[in-house]
C-alpha cells in the first residue's frame, strides 16, 4: 500500500486539472446560454453522451475489468484485450445504429416535458443525432483507459478527459460566429471524441505492441472474456448507479419550471468536480491493493481500513468548505452574461441538496469497488436495482405533487441524497457481513476521525475570516472572484493539512 496515496494524488491531480477545464467549459457555457432554452436543449441531448463520458472517466470499467487482468503482458492477456474491444465496439454499433434509427422516439420519451415547444425538441433531435456517435468513441476510449490503468499508466488514463474539454471550450467560444450556436458545441463533442480515440489507440499500441487478430477473437472463444462479458450488465449497473441516477433526474427534471435543468446540471457540475477528484482517484489506485490481498481475509481489510481513512481525510474537510463556500462558488463560476442572480439562488439551493449524496456516493464507490473484489457483483447489482427504483418512484411522487412548485428541483436533489445514502448503508452492510465490531474497526476510527473533526473546526474559522457576503462577491471582477476563491481554497486547505500534522507529531511524541 506504499504507493497507493501517491497514485491518489497523482490521479486526483489530473483530474483537477480536467474538472477545472470543465468548471472553464461551464462558465463559458453560462456566459454565452445562460439558462436558455438552447442550452436546456443541448443539456437533454448531451444527457447520454454525457452520461457515458462520466461513467468511463469516474473508474467504473476499471473496477470492472481490474480482477481479470494480472498486470502481465502476454499473448493470453492481449487475446483477452483485444476480444472485449472488439466484441463491445460491435454491441455499441449496432446501438447506435438503433438509436440513430429511432432517434425521435426516444427523444420523445426522454424529452417528455419538453414536447409542447417544438423550436427547443427539435433542437434536440439534431443535436441527439450529431452527439450520439461519441457514445461509441467515448466508451472505446474508457475501456482502452481501463486496461491502462491495470497496468499503473495512470497519467495517460487520466488525461483523456481533458481533450474534451479544451475541443469544447474553443467550440463554445468560436459557436457566436454561426447561425445556430449552439449546433457548433455539439458538434465540438463529436469531434473531441475523435481525439480521445486516437491518442487511447496510440497509447494500448505502444504498451501492448502487436495483437494479432485469429479467429479466437472474432469468434470470441477467450473464455476470460465470455466470463467478463457474463458478469458487466451487472457490474455496469453497480457500479454507475451515481450516473444512472443523475440521468433519471434530468428526465423529470424536464417536466419542473423553465431553467430546473440548468439549475440541476451546474450544480451537479460543482459536486462532481469533487465526486471526480476524491472518488475516482481513490477507487481507481485502491483496486489493484485490493485484488492482491483479497485471498488474505485480515489483509484485505486492513487495507480497505487505510482506503477509507485516506478517503476520510480528503473528502470530509473538502464537503465542509463546498457547503461553506457554495454560494461564492457558484457566484464565481457562472455569474456571467445570461446567467442571472435568481440562477445563482436556484443553483446553490441545488448544491446544498446534493451534498449529503456526494458524501455518500465517494463512499459508495469505496465499497462497491471492495464487493467487486470479492466478487459480489450480482449483490451489488440488486442494492443498486432497488435504490434506482425508490429514486424513481420519490421523483414521480414529487413531480405529481410539486410540478408547479419552483423550487421542486432542490426536491429532486433531495431525493438523490436520500437514496444515495440508503445505498451506501446497505453496500456497508454486506461488505462487512453484518458484522458490527468489524464496521467499527473500518469505517469508525474514533481517535483519526477526532482530529479531522478538530481540522474541520479550525479550517471553518479561517475561512470565516473572510467576507463571503453575496452583494460582495456579486460586485468584483471574474479576476477578482478567481482570485479570492483561490486564495480563500488554499488557506483553508493549509490550515487543516497544518492541524492534521501537528495533532499527528503531537501522538507520536
Amino acid at each position: 500500500m506504499k504507493k497507493f496515496f501517491s497514485n491518489s494524488l497523482v490521479i486526483s491531480g489530473l483530474l483537477l486539472i480536467s474538472k477545472i477545464l470543465g468548471f472553464i467549459r461551464d462558465l463559458l457555457l453560462a456566459r454565452f446560454f445562460g439558462s436558455s432554452g438552447a442550452l436546456q436543449a443541448f443539456l437533454v441531448a448531451f444527457r447520454i453522451p454525457e452520461f457515458m463520458r462520466k461513467v468511463t472517466t469516474s473508474g467504473t470499467f476499471t473496477q470492472i475489468i481490474n480482477p481479470y487482468i494480472d498486470g502481465k503482458i502476454s499473448d493470453e492477456q492481449k487475446e483477452f484485450i483485444a476480444t472485449i474491444l472488439y466484441l463491445i465496439a460491435i454491441i455499441l454499433m449496432f446501438l447506435i445504429i438503433v438509436g440513430l434509427s429511432f432517434s425521435s422516439v426516444w427523444v420523445d420519451i426522454y424529452a417528455y416535458g419538453l414536447i409542447s415547444n417544438d423550436v427547443m425538441l427539435q433542437l434536440v433531435y439534431t443535436m441527439f443525432i450529431i452527439m450520439l456517435p461519441y457514445v461509441l468513441l467515448n466508451c472505446i476510449v474508457g475501456l482502452i483507459a481501463a486496461i491502462l490503468n491495470s497496468y499503473s499508466r495512470y497519467i495517460i488514463s487520466s488525461s483523456f478527459p481533458i481533450f474534451l474539454n479544451l475541443v469544447m471550450i474553443i467550440g463554445i467560444v468560436i459557436s457566436p460566429r454561426f447561425n445556430i450556436p449552439i449546433y457548433i458545441v455539439a458538434y465540438s463533442v463529436l469531434l473531441a471524441g475523435l481525439c480521445q480515440l486516437i491518442i487511447a489507440v496510440l497509447s494500448l499500441s505502444m504498451l501492448l505492441g502487436r495483437i494479432n487478430i485469429t479467429k479466437a477473437i472474432l469468434l470470441v472463444k477467450n473464455i476470460k472474456a465470455k466470463l467478463f462479458f457474463k458478469k458487466l450488465p451487472m457490474a455496469f449497473l453497480g457500479a454507475a448507479v451515481l450516473q444512472i441516477s443523475s440521468l433519471i433526474e434530468t428526465f423529470f427534471a424536464s417536466f419542473l419550471v423553465s431553467g430546473s435543468l440548468a439549475w440541476l446540471y451546474y450544480a451537479d457540475r460543482v459536486n462532481q468536480f469533487l465526486y471526480g477528484i476524491f472518488g475516482t482517484a481513490i477507487a481507481m489506485a485502491m483496486i489493484p491493493y485490493l485484488v492482491k490481498s483479497k485471498k488474505d481475509n485480515a489483509l484485505f481489510y486492513k487495507n480497505l481500513a487505510l482506503v477509507i481513512k485516506v478517503m476520510f481525510l480528503m473528502v470530509i474537510p473538502a464537503i465542509i468548505g463546498l457547503s461553506i463556500l457554495a454560494k461564492p462558488i457558484v457566484i464565481t463560476l457562472f455569474y456571467y452574461g445570461k446567467f442571472s442572480l435568481n440562477d445563482v439562488n436556484f443553483t446553490y439551493l441545488a448544491m446544498l441538496g446534493y451534498l449529503l449524496s456526494l458524501f455518500c456516493f465517494v463512499f459508495i464507490r469505496v465499497v462497491v469497488s471492495a464487493l467487486y473484489v470479492q466478487n459480489k457483483t450480482n449483490t451489488v447489482f440488486y442494492i443498486s436495482l432497488m435504490s434506482l427504483i425508490l429514486g424513481v418512484v420519490l421523483d414521480i411522487y414529487i413531480i405529481h405533487m410539486y410540478s408547479d412548485d419552483k423550487y421542486a428541483f432542490v426536491y429532486l436533489a433531495i431525493v438523490s441524497s436520500i437514496t444515495a445514502l440508503l445505498n451506501m448503508i446497505a453496500q456497508i452492510l454486506i461488505l462487512i457481513n453484518f458484522n458490527l465490531r468489524l464496521f467499527v474497526d473500518i469505517f469508525l476510527p474514533f481517535k483519526y476521525l477526532l482530529k479531522i473533526v478538530i481540522a474541520c473546526i479550525c479550517m471553518i474559522l479561517s475561512l470565516k475570516l473572510f467576507n463571503l457576503n453575496d452583494e460582495y462577491w456579486i460586485s468584483l471582477t471574474m479576476f477578482d472572484r478567481l482570485k479570492n476563491i483561490l486564495v480563500i481554497t488554499l488557506l483553508g486547505t493549509l490550515v487543516y493539512v497544518i492541524v492534521i500534522f501537528v495533532l499527528r507529531f503531537k501522538q507520536k511524541r
